[in-house]
């Protein structure tokens, strides 16, 4: 498995991945199918901005199995999102998706970045346990989408940042 960064040229990497996701697990993220099948490939190059960083894991090398990235606060440039974490169905428990994360905090950290922030579905209990073992915790804040009421809780990984991804 290779996990590589993402640039210019890979939007429609980019575009069968998200699709992907949304097909497999249209409740775990806070875009749907039809916004996200309806973005141009400038859409698409605005994932490769300054202040973001896509990454996909792939096997064999060319075929891409996972997805995830990560975005400057807006308003805190100490704060980092992690965002569009989705890894195949037949590559999940086979370390990919902690391979993404270590990418994303790895980033951040390079970027300056003190603390890692992510949401995650309530009943997504392996995506969870993922965030927990890459040292995330609940802050105690948690959001309900408007499009589908779903609660998504806020998830923090702070002053750790130095600190291995597994701990």
């Amino acid at each position: 498995m290779n996990v590589r960064r993402t640039a210019a040229g890979d939007e429609e990497t980019l575009r069968a991945l998200r699709l992907q996701a949304l097909s497999d697990a249209p409740e775990a993220f806070g875009s749907t199918y039809e916004r996200e099948v309806a973005r141009t490939t400038s859409d698409w190059q605005r994932w490769f901005a300054h202040d973001s960083a896509t990454f996909v894991a792939e096997h064999p090398p060319g075929s891409a199995v996972g997805l995830v990235a990560g975005r400057r606060d807006l308003n805190d440039p100490a704060v980092v999102h992690l965002m569009s974490m989705w890894v195949h169905p037949t590559f999940r428990r086979t370390g990919v998706a902690d391979a993404l994360v270590a990418e994303v905090l790895s980033w951040a950290k390079s970027e300056g970045a003190d603390v890692v922030r992510l949401l995650v579905v309530t009943n997504n209990d392996a995506a969870r346990r993922l965030y927990e073992r890459h040292g995330f915790q609940p802050t105690g804040h948690e959001t309900v989408r408007e499009r589908d009421g779903i609660v998504e809780v806020e998830m923090e990984r702070g002053s750790r940042l130095a600190r291995s991804p597994t701990g």
